[in-house]
């Protein structure tokens, strides 16, 4: 039975040249992680959230096969979602951006910040229906 890591070791392992040469294969340029890992709530039970970004979308098969390599790297169930896929939620994005941390960074957070931006803009020219929504959700 393999050893169950604690949060440093783990965050010590995504930040190995193992994880970023594999990051590089499928052209991530910034991993991050949020969720539990980042606050006092991680336990030994806790799967790893980590967000990724790439210059395009990064396919279903490759982020399982993200998935499936840090698994086996942690011994531990991870989460990977993209930062670019359109289906991912505006304020999940927004608390990824915000709040997570980031292990990772190819092109020194360039990537990263015309992401921000981009998200930035989405939200603002949003602002008003997500405003209304609010209210519709909360009568």
């Amino acid at each position: 039975m393999e050893k169950v890591l604690d949060r440093e070791e783990i965050i010590e392992r995504l930040e190995s040249k193992e994880v970023m040469d594999f990051a590089n294969k499928y052209n991530i340029t910034t991993m991050i992680i949020f969720g539990s890992i980042i606050s006092n709530e991680f336990n030994v039970e806790s799967d790893v959230d980590i967000a990724i970004l790439s210059h395009d979308e990064i396919e279903l098969d490759n982020i399982l096969d993200i998935e499936l390599f840090l698994q086996n790297l942690l011994n531990r169930e991870i989460d990977v979602l993209d930062l670019r896929s359109e289906g991912l939620d505006l304020f999940l994005k927004i608390n990824i951006l915000n709040k997570g941390k980031v292990l990772y960074t190819k092109d020194n957070r360039e990537s990263l910040d015309v992401l921000y931006n981009e998200t930035d803009k989405t939200y603002k020219e949003n602002e008003n229906f997500i405003h209304f929504r609010k209210v519709d959700v909360l009568s």
